[in-house]
């Protein structure tokens, strides 16, 4: 099943070329297309890579995800993990209540960026989240998503292979 789902979303995923918004352009060229290779890992690699885009300070993490903030830490030493913060959120998979409680909720702000890693196990999850009018941007690269709040960008959801 994870095979042909996989190749499902090769056919219908993109690159770069096919980014239109400049924002979503720049974190896929710069950020998500990194030539830095921190772990084998693709979902944990490409989250390390969205920190280091970002600059993020802190990340807001769940004690269940203790070996996820473990590995953050043992690359950016500096930064808070399991800090309440509005800037970065991880969530482990697609847990659409607790996601849509904290969308609902307006726990996001429009500088928030949100990583959910393990997308291809819910995505009829996945999809049923990203139609909120709250999310502007959603990037889907199969074994992880990033959700967007930037009020100043039209609603676009995109696919990117990495």
């Amino acid at each position: 099943m994870y095979f042909f789902s996989y190749l499902k979303f090769l056919f219908s995923a993109t690159n770069q070329h096919g980014v239109h918004s400049p924002f979503v352009y720049a974190l896929v060229t710069k950020g998500l297309y990194s030539s830095k290779k921190y772990t084998t890992k693709k979902s944990l690699s490409t989250l390390l890579n969205v920190i280091t885009y970002f600059k993020i300070d802190a990340v807001n993490i769940t004690k269940e995800d203790k070996e996820v903030g473990e590995s953050i830490l043992k690359t950016f030493p500096k930064i808070e993990v399991n800090k309440t913060t509005q800037e970065f959120f991880y969530f482990n998979s697609v847990n659409e209540a607790r996601l849509s409680r904290f969308i609902n909720d307006n726990q996001f702000q429009n500088t928030s960026i949100v990583f959910v890693d393990a997308i291809y196990k819910d995505q009829k999850s996945w999809n049923n989240l990203i139609k909120s009018d709250k999310i502007t941007v959603s990037i889907n690269f199969f074994y992880g998503g990033l959700l967007f709040f930037r009020k100043e960008q039209e609603k676009e959801d995109f696919k990117i292979r990495i």
